[in-house]
């Protein structure tokens, strides 16, 4: 733990996720830390509400309460917003006692069809028989 009093977290154990909807276009912004405690409830939050003089990036603050009492074990604990946003390319996360970091926004991928894996829309479904005439 860098910090007694909060939770540690790093880049890596965050993602953010863009939804394209019919009624437009959804980021999901998820991660994770370890805390000092369990107990701890997490949130991400609008850290720049209002005029954005940078609309490609959303910028978030996480928010940490700690609990009044629980027993000292490390624990990972999850947290997760979702903003609708059509032009952030990536996600900036503050924290109020440490540096934070930023992470690319990518593309939510499309689930596959059940029983298709690694087949192609167009393939045959079984043997096929040819004859030259």
């Amino acid at each position: 733990m860098t910090a007694p009093n909060h939770c540690d977290f790093s880049a890596a154990d965050f993602r953010a996720t863009a939804i394209e909807t019919s009624d437009g276009r959804l980021i999901s912004v998820t991660g994770s830390g370890l805390c000092p405690t369990s107990g701890w409830e997490l949130r991400l939050v609008a850290a720049n509400p209002g005029v954005v003089p940078h609309p490609e990036s959303l910028w978030l603050e996480l928010r940490e309460g700690a609990p009044t009492r629980a027993p000292r074990v490390v624990t990972e604990t999850e947290v997760e917003v979702l903003v609708e946003d059509s032009r952030a390319v990536e996600i900036v996360i503050r924290f109020a006692w440490r540096e934070g970091f930023t992470l690319p926004v990518v593309p939510a991928r499309a689930p596959r069809a059940r029983g298709r894996v690694g087949r192609r829309a167009d393939a045959a479904r079984g043997r096929l028989a040819a004859s030259v005439v």
